[in-house]
């Protein structure tokens, strides 16, 4: 018999690709099959494709009780990345992100694929939320921690707090991982604000 928590996070992974399938599958069925994918359908289809294949990494590691890699990378560098690796999002939800940094955040090190992977998952669990198509990620560090803060986020989301109930991967995925960083969360002034203490 299987366990409760193996039961959800297979439940989980089952309702994420069922999603990512039916993504596919809409926009196959509305493009036109005698022309190929315009260049906008091609665009949503290979976010499509690259947020299944996301969802299927994570849940191999939620299943394997593994991490990525959190080798240091210089703050631009990390950066750039994340911008990259949202993508897909802002394919997804109509909406542009801006990332800026703070103080010395741009020439600090940070925890390369590990946070990027983190804050994937909490940009995720928050862009419902967001109506100007625009979200601002604000990166920030001093000697004793990491700071990121998305804005705007009118709420924390219901998924990423302790009696909150994850529905998907990517909010279990998010408190997989900050519980494993010591990372916190807090919501005020219309943005969420994570801080991550240096390990």
């Amino acid at each position: 018999m299987m366990d409760t928590s193996s039961e959800l996070l297979m439940r989980s992974t089952l309702h994420d690709l069922a999603n990512v399938l039916a993504g596919v599958r809409g926009i196959l069925d509305l493009s036109n099959p005698q022309k190929p994918l315009s260049p906008r359908d091609r665009l949503r289809l290979d976010a499509v494709l690259d947020e299944g294949i996301c969802t299927l990494e994570r849940s191999r590691s939620l299943v394997m009780g593994t991490l990525p890699e959190a080798l240091p990378e210089p703050g631009l560098v990390w950066r750039d990345q994340l911008l990259d690796d949202l993508a897909p999002l802002a394919t997804l939800f109509h909406c542009r992100f801006e990332i800026s940094h703070e103080g010395e955040a741009a020439t600090d090190q940070w925890p390369g694929e590990l946070l990027r992977g983190y804050a994937r998952a909490i940009t995720r669990q928050v862009l419902p939320y967001v109506q100007d198509g625009c979200m601002n990620i604000q990166c920030s560090a001093d000697h004793r921690e990491w700071r990121l803060r998305w804005s705007p986020a009118p709420l924390l989301p219901a998924s990423l707090t302790p009696e909150g109930t994850p529905m998907d991967i990517s909010s279990r995925w998010a408190l997989q991982v900050g519980a494993a960083i010591g990372a916190t969360l807090s919501q005020a002034d219309g943005a969420l604000l994570a801080r991550i203490p240096r390990f």
